[in-house]
């Protein structure tokens, strides 16, 4: 009896641990925040990965790069061409786990401290900008997002943009990302 009465109140406390945020985005799969740390966006995605899961299968995928500006100074048709060149066309099989949501806390490895200014996933449709900086006394990084994602599909833009416009060291990156679940996988010989 004791042991039921310590598993109820462990259970109890720990379901007071999740922010009614992480609730509402594990019972919907909605994210809508507004000036969020990293962390908090992390627990938020993973809360509503069950209800925003991608359904493994044979999937066609393209990335394409549909701007890149260098600023003042920069050779922007060279710097086009190089990011021409990481475009990709493919049609591969994909398991569950390689299509799990990004681990966004591996932003900030890379971007340094992050805020999300607006993070809004619902309704099939995703609407991000975050702001990162590694240093204040450099120009930060601001990321825009922007499109649509379901099971069995997405088209998103994603713009990153360093610096100010017009000044040295400025540079914007738009690419759009398109895929399609086009069915099953073949399933694999035995030999």
């Amino acid at each position: 009896m004791r042991a039921t009465i310590v598993l109820g109140t462990v259970a109890l406390a720990l379901a007071g641990c999740q922010s009614a945020e992480e609730k509402h985005a594990a019972e919907t799969g909605e994210i809508e925040v507004t000036n969020a740390k990293t962390e908090q966006v992390a627990k938020l995605i993973k809360a509503a990965a069950p209800k925003t899961a991608v359904k493994p299968g044979l999937w066609k995928a393209e990335l394409r790069i549909e701007a890149v500006d260098v600023g003042p100074g920069g050779d922007g048709a060279r710097q086009l061409q190089l990011a021409k060149s990481l475009e990709r066309e493919a049609t591969e099989c994909k398991t569950a786990e390689q299509l799990k949501p990004f681990d966004i806390s591996k932003l900030e490895k890379a971007a340094g401290a992050c805020t999300f200014v607006r993070y809004v996933s619902k309704g099939g449709k995703v609407d991000a900008e975050i702001q990162c900086s590694k240093k204040a006394s450099e120009p930060g990084t601001t990321l825009l997002i922007n499109g649509t994602n379901s099971a069995t599909g997405f088209d998103v833009v994603t713009e990153n943009r360093t610096g100010t416009k017009g000044q040295r060291g400025y540079s914007l990156l738009r690419m759009r990302s398109t895929g399609t679940r086009v069915g099953e996988c073949a399933a694999q010989a035995k030999g």
